[in-house]
């Protein structure tokens, strides 16, 4: 049989406590001080002022700062050096176009590509590749990517 000690106050047996062990004969393990109480909070006062609203809307309206892109007429512009070259040689730049892999989005590559190139006649296509790959965001899913280069 096992023998049987004393249980002091506070401790469990088969626990061992944490931290340096108490001399022999010590009142046992340290207990911890109660927080002073706080101080009640102040009432709220009425009397103060209030805070007045500034009508954002007078005067001229301000310009959006939502940004879309691959839109016409975005924000982002390029002044490229070299014109294209509309001679049948070589390409000089590219353009990517990318859409999902659906019926609505290879119409919508159809149209994006159809738009950009009636705005700029300027330009000679010399070639065009594409490529299937996953786009991965909030949800992964796979993509059509064309390249027109001109």
């Amino acid at each position: 049989m096992s023998e049987m000690r004393p249980q002091q106050p506070g401790v469990v047996p088969g626990i061992r406590p944490i931290g340096p062990a108490a001399p022999a004969g010590s009142p046992g393990p340290a207990r911890i001080a109660p927080l002073p109480a706080q101080p009640a909070p102040k009432p709220h006062d009425s009397t103060s002022d209030a805070i007045t609203l500034v009508d954002e809307r007078s005067g001229a309206p301000s310009p959006s700062k939502i940004k879309l892109m691959g839109v016409t007429g975005s924000a982002v512009s390029h002044a490229y050096k070299r014109q294209p070259a509309v001679s049948g040689h070589g390409a000089c730049r590219v353009r990517s176009f990318h859409g999902r892999m659906s019926d609505e989005g290879l119409t919508f590559l159809d149209d994006k590509v159809n738009e950009w190139l009636d705005s700029h006649p300027e330009i000679e296509v010399k070639f065009v590749s594409t490529q299937i790959g996953v786009f991965e965001g909030k949800i992964r899913e796979a993509a059509l990517v064309i390249n027109v280069w001109y």
